[in-house]
């Protein structure tokens, strides 16, 4: 099985899981552990992005693992992050953190670090549906053609399937590598590098989705909102906030706005689906200070 795991914070912890592979924003470490391949996710410390890069991190994966190891500012603004993610979290034993997430954690647990892959690997991960690849990047490779690096976030991609981008273009998978070995299929939480026929690598960038059918990218959206006790701050009519979903980040602007729901206008179109969680980001702290579902999406 494979397993997505979000480190935002403490590149130490990360390494502990983890061989460091790429970097792009986010640095992912790799593990093979028998029959299990764990990926760590966290994000590349580039000032203010690292919120971003946080977002994405914890939004991609399905278990979030918080080092107690520095108790300061940065695990404050993770655990109100996480908070709002509805994932798992799993807090290491370095210092005892219950004041800080008294209150704001849920499904959480605490664990010692020569427990720590046992209890990421024990969670069963089961993802049913259609097909879905949240892109990383997209490049060219010569003799080879367009190559898409990204996660398998449902389903099961195999070779000489179709796929459709978010402009309508329609992709042949060619070859796909998974952690440098060549493979004829990959599953959920696989990351994954797709050789692709039929698409240029210009039509796919960070936070498009490949799907199994034909999508629209959306230029605003109905969500549901939640909005973190740790937060002074309502939700500003007309307000203006990052908005990130798995890879997908904009600026949008808040419209109708009710006491759980609102209406929103990106300021470049998202490959977003109705469904999909996201996290909203402000300039105060804690910088990510709320949390939502896109419920309809409006091309």
């Amino acid at each position: 099985m494979h397993f997505l795991v979000s480190v935002p914070i403490n590149e130490n912890l990360a390494s502990f899981i983890g061989k460091k592979g790429s970097e792009d924003g986010l640095v992912f470490f790799n593990r093979k552990l028998g029959d299990n391949t764990i990926v760590a996710i966290m994000p590349a410390n580039k000032e203010d992005r690292v919120y971003y890069n946080m977002a994405e991190s914890m939004l991609i994966c399905t278990q979030i693992v918080i080092s107690t190891e520095t108790v300061d500012k940065s695990l404050g603004e993770a655990v109100v992050a996480a908070s709002l993610a509805g994932k798992h979290i799993i807090i290491t034993d370095d210092n005892d953190v219950s004041g800080i997430v008294g209150g704001l954690l849920e499904d959480f647990e605490v664990a010692p670090m020569d427990a720590l892959l046992d209890r990421i690997t024990g969670r069963n991960e089961v993802h049913e549906g259609r097909l879905r690849i949240d892109v990383d990047k997209s490049f060219p490779v010569k003799g080879i053609g367009t190559v898409a690096l990204g996660i398998v976030t449902n389903g099961v991609v195999k070779v000489h399937d179709t796929l459709y981008s978010g402009d309508g273009k329609q992709a042949t998978v060619k070859s796909i590598q998974s952690q440098d070995i060549d493979v004829a299929e990959a599953g959920y939480g696989t990351r994954v590098g797709l050789a692709l026929k039929g698409i240029e690598h210009n039509d796919l960038g960070k936070g498009d989705l490949l799907l199994a059918e034909p999508y629209r990218r959306t230029r605003a959206a109905r969500i549901s909102l939640r909005i973190s006790p740790a937060s002074k701050e309502a939700i500003e009519p007309q307000g203006r906030y990052m908005f990130v979903s798995n890879l997908s980040r904009a600026f949008c602007k808040m419209e109708e706005v009710g006491a759980d729901s609102a209406r929103v206008a990106f300021e470049k179109p998202l490959s977003v689906l109705s469904g999909d969680r996201f996290l909203l980001i402000r300039d105060a702290s804690p910088r990510i200070f709320a949390s939502g579902t896109v419920t309809e999406c409006i091309i």
